[in-house]
């Protein structure tokens, strides 16, 4: 069975104040009996030396000094001094017999040990007895050392039993009030403290639970305030160090992910350029074999060699793309960045391109701002060269090409947009994907190996850019980049 520590304190509190009373009423009662006993022994007592002052005088006044002649004088007279009869007092000679009492309540003897204790005292000795609130006190009276009388008083204790019986009741009455009063003060203050210890009891649970919302302040001057404030410093470090633990998991899922994702691409990149190269370098293959069988055949030596040659450039175009896109996945931090002008390199770009465009029997429209940011200037020049070069690639007959950069609050829009064969819906997004190609027939024609694109956003991204698409069958497509300024 658990026990709260609210019960443990007030029942502790209790037990300690019980025994603290307890403690206090015996030792102040046996007090008072000691004191009331020292008393009552010293009253009987100085009675007694009253007596044998008594006798003593009564002895000395005789002109017969013999003992029994001064009882005898003594036998009539003893009570009738007012000092001797403060306590009635009862006189016996040394053989037993009574010579004379006085009482005042005319009470019988209830000692029943009398006769015992008068020998007693016969003996030179003294005894006392207490029975029914009465002392009965014997001793013997000596006159120049010997025994001449024996001594019986009757001392009422009765008034020290009603004052010591009040004083233990009274005890008794404080007590309880103490007892009552001490544990409802205790009661509303462990209510206080308890309450705390609670609220710390409750703020370690949500600590458990993980809810480190539902964690409460203790304003004290004490440990407890200090243990509240680090149980609080504790919570927020568990969450802190939770916090972390969850973005390191999310970080490691997302590079788990990543790097399956990169063996899947890695496989697939593998299966591509394996055949990419395959194509050109069968047709070169076929056409060395032709050329050693038929090398007195100009004109097959001459389509051959011309072949060869174009074969050979699509090889070199396609191993500095794949080249590149390694080298971009390598060597992340190679970024080199310096203050240019947008205006003055897009309208370089243009116009190295402007051959090219106008052999295809297209029109180039430019709309750029004069801007100055900060980039790298090589890696937008091939980010711009390949996007022109595609809208060159895959345009229709009298197409147009339009180029715009403009500044948008603190972001640069650039864009690319033509009017070709498009793009369809369902491959916009793997149009960036190293080795995709819209129309397989169409980029082998343009000599297309679907990684222009891919090294585009690369490029993109390492600028902390981003680039996006759209594109409609037969209507063209338009390429946005957007930069941070």
């Amino acid at each position: 069975m658990k026990i709260g520590i609210k019960f443990k304190l007030i029942a502790f509190t209790a037990s300690l104040l019980l025994t603290v009373i307890l403690f206090l009423s015996i030792l102040v009662l046996n007090g008072i009996k000691s004191y009331q006993n020292k008393e009552v022994e010293a009253a009987l007592f100085k009675q007694k030396d009253m007596f044998e002052q008594y006798f003593s005088e009564r002895s000395s006044s005789s002109n017969n000094n013999s003992t029994d002649n001064s009882i005898q004088l003594a036998r009539g007279s003893i009570f009738n001094k007012p000092w001797l009869r403060n306590i009635p007092a009862s006189v016996y000679n040394t053989k037993g017999e009574l010579l004379s009492g006085f009482k005042t309540d005319g009470k019988l003897n209830e000692n029943k040990d009398k006769e015992s204790m008068i020998q007693y005292a016969i003996d030179g000795k003294v005894s006392y007895v207490k029975v029914n609130d009465v002392i009965y006190f014997y001793s013997p009276i000596k006159y120049k050392n010997n025994i001449v009388a024996i001594l019986e008083l009757e001392y009422s204790v009765k008034e020290n039993s009603l004052f010591y019986n009040n004083i233990k009741k009274m005890f008794l009455i404080t007590g309880c009030f103490a007892l009552a009063l001490g544990i409802v003060l205790g009661i509303f203050y462990f209510l206080t403290l308890t309450r705390d210890i609670y609220k710390m009891k409750n703020s370690v649970e949500n600590i458990q639970k993980g809810n480190f919302d539902k964690i409460e302040q203790i304003d004290r001057k004490d440990e407890l305030g200090e243990l509240s404030k680090g149980l609080i410093f504790m919570s927020d470090t568990i969450e802190k160090n939770i916090e972390e633990l969850k973005i390191e998991r999310d970080t490691l899922s997302v590079a788990v992910d990543k790097l399956e994702k990169m063996d899947k691409q890695q496989k697939e990149f593998i299966s591509n350029v394996t055949h990419e190269f395959k194509t050109p370098i069968t047709t070169i293959k076929a056409y060395a074999d032709l050329i050693e069988i038929y090398n007195k055949d100009l004109d097959l030596i001459e389509e051959g060699t011309s072949n060869i040659s174009e074969e050979c450039d699509r090889l070199t175009a396609m191993v500095d793309s794949v080249l590149n896109l390694s080298a971009l996945e390598k060597y992340d931090f190679e970024i080199h960045k310096n203050e240019v002008n947008l205006k003055e390199i897009l309208d370089q770009i243009c116009s190295r391109m402007m051959g090219k465009i106008k052999k295809n029997n297209l029109t180039l429209e430019c709309d750029i701002e004069d801007i100055i940011t900060t980039t790298d200037e090589e890696n937008l020049r091939h980010i711009v060269i390949n996007l022109i070069d595609n809208a060159i690639k895959y345009n229709k007959p009298n197409g147009s090409i339009h180029i715009s950069c403009h500044r948008n609050e603190d972001k640069i829009i650039l864009t690319v947009e033509d009017t070709g064969i498009g793009i369809a819906e369902d491959a916009l997004d793997k149009i960036f994907e190293p080795f995709y190609r819209v129309e397989s027939h169409r980029s082998r024609e343009t000599g297309g190996a679907g990684l222009g694109l891919a090294l585009v956003k690369k490029l993109v991204e390492k600028q902390r850019g981003t680039i996006k698409v759209a594109s409609k069958l037969k209507e063209g497509s338009k390429f946005s980049i957007e930069f941070s300024i």
